[in-house]
């Protein structure tokens, strides 16, 4: 088919859809990656946030395992008004003033039970009580590890910590439960840091991928020209392999460029997806490509066909269906070579299919293929007119046609066949050139994902 390169293929078209595929997937994956990347720095400030507490609680536990010493080396923690005294006049628990104040200190046996407890007047027990009772941490004779976690109570963030205590033998024999209130200004500082520092990275990422698009750019248009030249190779092969067929039968190709935009007008009113209509497209440029095994003395015969030549006509079918089923690229028109002399009550043929059995995109063209043979003048008849033809069609609905395809058709036809009857081959060819700029390469992500498919299959 005489053709320019973008007429062909929409590449004009195709590559201004580049850029929004480009700039899509870029601008997704940048917020994700933004999202996991503040996300993740929230959690980790969090965490260092958490650490910095832990270990200055823990440095207090520490000067109050030393001034408890002899209280913890002493059977049931010896004298418990020592330790009420250490708590309440040291408060050993509050020495990191600088990050917050102690609002509750409890001090436990090894089986948990509590002995000594020191309360912050300025954190009242309606708020401190119900969440301690609800949320106390349950230690164990053998755990040896602080725990920690970083809570609200209200609004306000508490670190709250279990800190097993030892006596002079490393022997743990108490613990000390803190839930520690962080100063505001505390939590401020650490927000502007964890908002800094998500700004930066977020800054960036977004940065980087500005400096990747145009790199990104660049290489896409390569694969994007190369999978141009792709799809061109085998629409040149779909367009060679209809002419053979249509030449060896009437030593014209007119029938397979009407009989293909008689399809894809009508699958287009039915909105049909764009796989299908590439199916379709397809299929109709090579319904009658296994007629290339049929013998010359039947295939144009100029009258009617015997019971045995008409058996051998009919294997056109399986020829078709054999040629294509070998290209993965073609495969799909496999539903259009092999149905489309199926009949919708089940009496056609090769396989018999009936109804919604037959592939609709068979149906659709068998209606359009079916149009085009009685409007047009063969060896054995003469051309009908589109009133004669759609009324032998009207006849036939639901045995031969499926009713709900005919009657998109029919109010279709008029205007089709004056469109289409009577052009000459340029015409008809630049009517094709722009149905398979539209349905093939609609945009760049459709022609990536069907020349992906060809050149993983070696270009079948």
């Amino acid at each position: 088919m005489a053709r320019t390169h973008p007429a062909w293929t929409g590449e004009a078209q195709s590559s201004r859809s580049l850029h929004w595929m480009l700039l899509k997937r870029l601008a997704g994956l940048s917020i994700l990656v933004c999202t996991l990347t503040a996300v993740g720095f929230f959690y980790a400030e969090r965490a260092r946030f958490a650490a910095t507490l832990r270990d200055a609680v823990s440095y207090g536990a520490a000067r109050f395992e030393r001034l408890a010493v002899q209280e913890l080396n002493a059977p049931n923690l010896g004298d418990h008004a020592h330790l009420q005294r250490i708590l309440d006049d040291f408060q050993i628990f509050s020495q990191p003033l600088h990050l917050g104040v102690s609002a509750r200190l409890t001090l436990m046996d090894a089986q948990g039970r509590v002995v000594v407890e020191s309360r912050n007047r300025d954190f009242p027990g309606s708020e401190i009580d119900p969440w301690l009772a609800a949320n106390r941490f349950a230690p164990t004779v053998r755990e040896d590890a602080s725990r920690h976690e970083l809570v609200f109570i209200g609004t306000r963030p508490f670190l709250h910590m279990l800190i097993p205590l030892r006596d002079s033998a490393s022997r743990v024999v108490a613990y000390a439960e803190s839930l520690f209130a962080v100063r505001e200004a505390v939590i401020r500082d650490a927000t502007r840091r964890m908002w800094l520092t998500q700004a930066m990275a977020v800054g960036l990422i977004l940065v980087t991928s500005g400096l990747l698009y145009p790199i990104m750019l660049g290489m896409l248009r390569r694969m994007h020209a190369t999978s141009v030249l792709l799809l061109e190779a085998n629409l040149d092969t779909l367009d060679a392999l209809g002419r053979a067929s249509a030449k060896r039968d009437s030593d014209v190709d007119a029938h397979s460029h009407r009989v293909t935009l008689y399809a894809v007008r009508l699958g287009e009113a039915m909105n049909l997806p764009p796989g299908d209509m590439r199916a379709l497209i397809k299929g109709a440029f090579l319904h009658d490509v296994g007629k290339i095994g049929v013998p010359d003395a039947i295939l144009r015969k100029p009258g009617r066909l015997t019971p045995d030549e008409m058996a051998q006509m009919r294997l056109h079918v399986v020829y078709g269906r054999d040629i294509v089923s070998r290209s993965t690229w073609l495969r799909d028109a496999v539903q259009v070579i092999g149905g489309h002399h199926e009949r919708y009550d089940g009496k056609g043929y090769d396989r018999g299919l009936a109804g919604e059995d037959i592939p609709l995109t068979a149906r659709v063209f068998a209606v359009a293929d079916v149009f085009d043979a009685l409007t047009s003048v063969r060896p054995y008849k003469d051309a009908l007119s589109v009133d004669q033809a759609l009324d032998i069609m009207r006849a036939e609905r639901g045995t031969h046609f499926d009713p709900a395809v005919l009657d998109v058709f029919l109010s279709l036809a008029p205007r089709l066949y004056a469109a289409c009857v009577g052009k000459g081959a340029e015409e008809l060819e630049g009517l094709l050139r722009e149905v398979c700029a539209r349905h093939f390469t609609a945009d760049a992500r459709a022609l990536f994902e069907v020349t992906e498919r060809l050149r993983l299959d070696g270009g079948e």
